[in-house]
Order: C-alpha cells, then structure tokens, then sequence
C-alpha cells in the first residue's frame, strides 16, 4: 500500500470593498519588507483587483509563517503590512477606503 502526500494548502481570502476606481493589491512573504518591497516581483503569492472584485493569495503548505503586504496602486498612503501568521488555516482581509484614505481589516 503506497501513501500520497495531499497537500491541501490555505487561502488569504481579499474582500474587496475599496471605492470604484481603485485597484488593490495583496502579496505574502517570508519576511517582513516594509519599506523596499517590490509589487512587480516580490512575495511568493501576489495578486491584485479592481475595486469590488474579491481575490485570494495561495499559502502553500510549506510555507509555516508569513506576513501580508497591502495597497491600493497610486495612493500616497504606506503599504500596510500585517503578521506574522501561523500557517494553520484560512484567513479574510477586507480592504475599504479610497485612494486618499484606505485600511484593511480582518474579516
């Protein structure tokens, strides 16, 4: 009898309730980048939408801790970045605001 490894993985749900117009973008990565991360090509999972069109991050099973990285593209506010998380289930982010004034919070 041969065992197979299943990898089921977790998902960072994006609810996505910033103002029409904007775009929105999510990433997860090992460390902790504030200040220098790269949104062409940084993290292991990154994504981005327009406003009101939800999305989601795959956190892979090996990954065992992560942190999330957070903007709506064009606005003069920081990233907002998160964690760090256990890799132990699923989570939700909900972003709201608009390009002048923008949060996330947990679902």
């Amino acid at each position: 009898m041969t065992l197979t490894l299943i990898e089921a993985n977790h998902t960072v749900w994006i609810q996505n309730k910033a103002r029409i117009g904007c775009y929105t973008h999510s990433a997860a990565t090992k460390d902790n980048e504030a200040g220098h991360f790269d949104w062409n090509d940084g993290g292991f999972a990154n994504e981005g939408e327009w406003a009101h069109n939800g999305y989601s991050l795959n956190i892979p099973d090996e990954i065992s801790t992560y942190w999330l990285a957070f903007q709506i593209g064009g606005s003069l506010e920081d990233d907002k970045w998160r964690g760090p998380f256990n890799n132990d289930g699923d989570k939700c982010w909900h972003f709201t605001g608009t390009l002048e004034s923008w949060d996330i919070f947990e679902c």
